[in-house]
């Protein structure tokens, strides 16, 4: 088995998703400072980026989409994660974004990558994470 994380500014995503799905995951790869793609033996595992609302802003959103691959592979993919927010940290001061209120998962891997969450607002969940 092959897990690998790359970095890159965008690259063609192809996936099972709807049609409107579709779009917002371009334009989310389309507005990112960088994206990683995530693999196991060359199948995608996962995506995920930061959108800085400025050029000159210390803080970027963080969005991720997952496959079940995942799920099977999570705590590889929990530490490539953790050394790819370092290098976010590194660029940005803070990381910010929300989760579903009732998304155990990504609440779980978001806690892994050090989030502090905030008040639910609706069904969101606000979160952040800082340079230590």
């Amino acid at each position: 088995m092959k897990i690998e994380i790359k970095r890159t500014k965008g690259l063609m995503f192809h996936s099972t998703l709807s049609s409107n799905d579709m779009e917002i995951m371009d334009q989310c790869i389309h507005l990112s400072d960088a994206v990683w793609y995530g693999f196991v033996d060359n199948k995608l595992a996962c995506i995920w980026g930061v959108i800085p609302p400025t050029l000159m802003s210390s803080t970027a959103y963080l969005w991720l989409y997952t496959t079940e691959l995942v799920k099977e592979h999570q705590f590889a993919f929990v530490r490539h994660s953790q050394r790819a927010i370092e290098v976010i940290l590194n660029e940005y001061n803070t990381i910010v974004g929300y989760c579903l209120i009732d998304a155990e998962q990504s609440k779980r891997w978001l806690k892994w990558l050090g989030a502090e969450f905030g008040h639910p607002e609706g069904r969101k969940l606000p979160f952040v994470i800082r340079k230590k």
